[in-house]
Order: structure tokens, then sequence, then C-alpha cells
């Protein structure tokens, strides 16, 4: 626009110059021989001044209709802009209005032809789209609830997979194990028999009798480790009758921490208000608790751990099935995890008991359709024993099944 009202201007001073220069001819034109020219040049002003009037009437009359002019022609296209960007921002109920029969108008009637017809064919497209996506939504999600279950299953194959081999692993052990204890235990008994024969007669020699005692000592503790060996035999058929583990457990605890290397540190022990009775063996049963609070026990005591602490909790499984034990310490957990439950495998000094305890324990709790599982905490180990819970049994019937024949 501003290139247009300049050069209106230039236009209009063009003109300008040309009506002066025009008036000057005139004026030489009818010049007199005495140079009389006065008549001559005031028609001549008067013309200019005509002229120059009707030229500056028309400048202002460019000026004030031309900006209306170049909106009028510009308009359209602006409009068929706006039309094309609401488009392809996805407004297709948008429609060009133009009050013309140019070919603007045309353009914009076909341009609302393409509108309607995009947006009809989106509107009929849209449930299909729709069906798709929920389709989508749904595969997806079927995919992803199918991943977590074979994730699901794949972790607990591998549990089962682990337990499987240990229990298979465990039997062979205890059918090799329990072959060298029946075997050395034969010659073992003919060993005390003889002891007892040469103790009977009255002219052995004090030095001789003293080393036969010596004898009689390891024989009995080898006879001990038998005897222990032979409860790792799940098949040995063991009394059961109803035990109350938190009964049990407490009882435990108070005999227990009167021991002096017990009494350095804290037990804390979480039970439950009401009866957990399993159907067991007491005897087998307070053996595997004792033997795993004295494992802990040793376990903070080679640790040097000043502030020893083991938690003992007592719940039923989230499906109410088991009764779960959990023993948990800071003695720094077990260094070779998976060998834990192997017979004669241990990592204490020869002063301290041998690593048949947790063995002997694992056999217990498969004997009683339990299980133990170990695991290692940030502070040191947790073992869980899982026994199967029992209804207690009603008087009578408790009477019946211990009474004598």
């Amino acid at each position: 626009m501003a290139v247009l009202f300049v050069a209106i201007s230039l236009l209009g001073f063009s003109g300008i110059s040309a009506v002066d220069s025009y008036t000057h001819k005139i004026i030489a034109a009818h010049r007199d021989n005495d140079g009389n020219n006065a008549a001559v040049a005031a028609a001549a002003a008067k013309i200019k001044q005509s002229i120059i009037y009707s030229c500056l009437l028309f400048f202002l009359l460019t000026s004030l209709t031309l900006p209306l002019l170049i909106d009028r022609m510009i308009r359209p296209v602006k409009d068929l802009k706006r039309g094309l960007e609401m488009v392809s921002r996805g407004i297709l109920s948008y429609r060009i209005k133009i009050a013309s029969n140019d070919e603007f108008a045309y353009l914009a009637d076909k341009f609302n032809e393409m509108a309607a017809q995009l947006e009809t064919t989106m509107a009929e497209v849209e449930p299909t789209r729709r069906d798709l996506e929920n389709q989508v939504i749904e595969r997806t999600r079927a995919l992803n609830g199918a991943n977590e279950k074979l994730t699901a299953a794949m972790k607990e194959l591998k549990i089962t997979q682990k337990k499987i081999i240990q229990a298979e692993t465990q039997k062979s052990l205890t059918t090799i194990v329990a072959g060298f204890a029946h075997e050395i235990n034969n010659p073992l008994t003919g060993i005390l028999g003889a002891l007892d024969l040469v103790e009977l007669k009255t002219d052995v020699p004090p030095d001789l009798k003293k080393k036969l005692n010596i004898i009689r000592r390891q024989a009995f503790r080898i006879k001990g480790i038998i005897e222990e060996i032979n409860r790792m035999n799940p098949e040995i058929d063991q009394t059961k009758l109803e035990v109350d583990l938190a009964n049990l457990l407490e009882k435990l605890i108070k005999i227990s921490g009167k021991k002096k290397e017990y009494k350095k540190i804290k037990f804390i022990l979480s039970l439950p208000g009401e009866e957990m009775i399993v159907r067991g063996n007491h005897a087998a049963l307070w053996q595997v608790f004792e033997g795993i609070i004295e494992n802990a026990v040793e376990a903070i005591a080679t640790k040097k751990t000043e502030d020893g602490e083991i938690l003992i909790t007592l719940e039923k499984s989230p499906d109410n099935a088991y009764y779960v034990a959990r023993i948990m310490d800071n003695g720094g957990g077990f260094e070779n995890i998976d060998k834990a439950f192997d017979p004669f495998f241990t990592t204490k000094s020869r002063t301290q008991k041998k690593g048949i305890g947790l063995s002997i324990a694992y056999n217990v709790a498969r004997e009683h359709k339990g299980n133990i599982y170990i695991n290692n905490n940030e502070k040191g180990a947790t073992l869980e024993i899982y026994l199967p819970a029992q209804e207690k049994i009603i008087e009578n019937s408790y009477k019946m099944v211990n009474s004598k024949p």
C-alpha cells in the first residue's frame, strides 16, 4: 500500500510540473511584439490553478479510496489462507464466506465442498478408528497380562526347579550318609562291647584303663553323631501329636536365654495371641528351632556384633495353609547359601559344632510336610520355617489317639 501511495504522489507532482510547463508555453505563444501578455498570463494562471486543484482533489480521493480497494482485493485471499490453516489443524467444520461472484467466491465454494466431504469421510471413519484403537488397547493389555503371567510362571518354575534339585540332592546325600552311618555303627557296637569286656577284668593297669576311658568317650561321641545322622532320614517314623508352635518358641527362648553366650544378645519375640497348632514331633521341632537359633547366636559371636539381635516372629501364610516361623539375625548372613543344607558343610572352626544342623532341620521340616527357606538380608540371615497348619483336635479325639489300646 505504501508503494502505491508513493506512486500516486509522484504521478500528481509530475502532472503539476507538466501543467506548469504547458502554461509557460501558452504564454510565450500569445505574447505580442511589445511583450504585453498580461491578459494571457492571467488566463493561463486560472487554468493552471484549476488544473492543480483538480490534481490535488484526484490525489485526495485516490488516497482515500485506494486502501478500501486494496482491502477488498486482499480479504478473500486472507479468508482462503485462514480456511486452509483451520483444515490443516483438523477443524473440518470451518467454512469460508465470501459475498461476491468473482473467482474468489468460486474458490471459496470449492473449498467449502472439499471441507464438507472431508468432514463426512472422517465422521464415517471415526467409529472404525475408535474400534481399532480400543482393539489395540485391549491387545496391548492382554499382551502385558500374558507377559506378567509368563514372567511369574518363569520365576515360579525357577523356584520349583531349585526346590526339586535341592530336595533330590538332599535325598541322595541323606541316603549316602545314612549308609555310611549304618556301616560305622556295626563295628562301633563291637568296639563298645569289647571295652565293656575289658573293664570287667580286675588286672587292667591304670594307664591302660585311662586310655580305654578316652576310647570309650570318643566312641560315644561317634555314636552321638550317628544318631544325629539317622535323624536326617525322613523315612524314620516319629510319633506326631499336636504341637503349639507359639508355646514351643516361647519356652525355648525362655530356657535358652539363660545360657551365658545368649545373655549378650537381644531376643525380640513376636508371637500371636492365639494357638498355632501343627501336627508333629515335639522333640524334633524343638531341635530344629534350637539349632537354628544356636547358629544365629554363633554367627553374631563370630562377627563380634556389638548389638546382637535376633528377631523371631510367628504368623500365618497368606493362604492360611501354613504357619511361618521367621528367624532374623544381624550376624552377617551365609557365605555359601547354596550349600547351607549340605550335610557336614560348615564354615565354623574346629571348636564349634559341625555343620549337620541345617541338614537335620531341613529333613525334619520336609518330614512334617513343610519346608525351610534361607535368604540373606542387609545385616544377616533370614530363615523361614513353613509347617502345615492344623485345627486343634477336640479333647475326646486327642485322648483316643494317645490312649493305649
